[in-house]
């Protein structure tokens, strides 16, 4: 005869500890999952500025006009040396790095680089996300 829960044969499986490895493994992937929504919303965040950042240069680029040629051959064009101190003083000023200006005619392009420090994804060895911003922007002629 047996007795509830007990097994016939000589030794018996001990159940202690494993809610406690299920409730670090369940912890953990919280963590991970809360490291993605606040250091990926971080990051998107500091896309956006940096985006917003890339755009203004490109215009302010832009409005770096080669006037010579406005007064005298009345074409609007744009200094490409002005047009890339404008905007590499506008995003260095800013602490962006790996600049780049390209001045193709009147069109002006801007890129830039910075980091985000992760605040949560840091506890398994993602410390930094490396993000990039674009704008392109060629100056406006008249009014509208």
């Amino acid at each position: 005869m047996t007795l509830l829960g007990r097994r016939p044969c000589g030794r018996r499986r001990s159940q202690r500890g494993s809610a406690t490895i299920f409730m670090l493994g369940f912890a953990t992937v919280l963590m991970v999952g809360a490291g993605i929504v606040i250091d990926g919303g971080l990051a998107l965040n500091k896309r956006s500025q940096l985006t917003d950042d890339t755009e203004q240069a490109a215009r302010s680029a832009a409005n770096a006009i080669d006037v010579p040629a406005l007064r005298n051959l009345q074409e609007v064009r744009v200094d490409p040396g002005q047009a890339t101190a404008v905007a590499t003083n506008f995003l260095g000023d800013r602490g962006y790095t790996d600049i780049s200006v390209v001045v193709d005619g009147n069109e002006v392009s801007v890129s830039a680089q910075t980091t985000v420090d992760t605040a949560i994804l840091s506890l398994i060895g993602i410390s930094t996300f490396t993000i990039r911003g674009n704008a392109t922007a060629v100056p406006q002629i008249g009014i509208g």
